[in-house]
């Protein structure tokens, strides 16, 4: 199954670029992850969508062998120096949430 972008994993020190074809394609990650458990395919998503599900056993992981590249998660907030109090405690407890839960983004590898 695919998304709209291209996959990316590491064999060693090299990023392979893989081109998925396939007839199911999907924006959704969780309709990606569902499709995926129903059967349809193979999905390349976040440990966060895949995570119930792996649990379940419901999707088993493949191509362990091959990490994907390092990423990062990034917060977009309007313009200017000093974000409201609102977006600034909302940055702060994503920032800690994930510092706490580091399995949740695969971050514990």
């Amino acid at each position: 199954m695919q998304g709209t972008e291209a996959w990316q994993f590491m064999d060693g020190d090299k990023i392979v670029t893989v081109q998925p074809q396939g007839r199911f394609k999907a924006d959704s990650a969780t309709a990606l992850a569902a499709a995926a458990a129903a059967g349809l395919g193979i999905a390349w998503l976040p440990d966060c969508i895949t995570y119930g599900y792996v649990a379940s056993g419901a999707l088993v992981p493949i191509m362990t062998r091959y990490p994907v590249p390092p990423g990062a998660a990034y917060v977009v907030r309007p313009p200017g120096q000093h974000p409201t109090r609102k977006v600034r405690a909302l940055t702060e407890m994503l920032t800690e949430y994930f510092k706490r839960n580091p399995d949740v983004w695969g971050l514990d590898r």
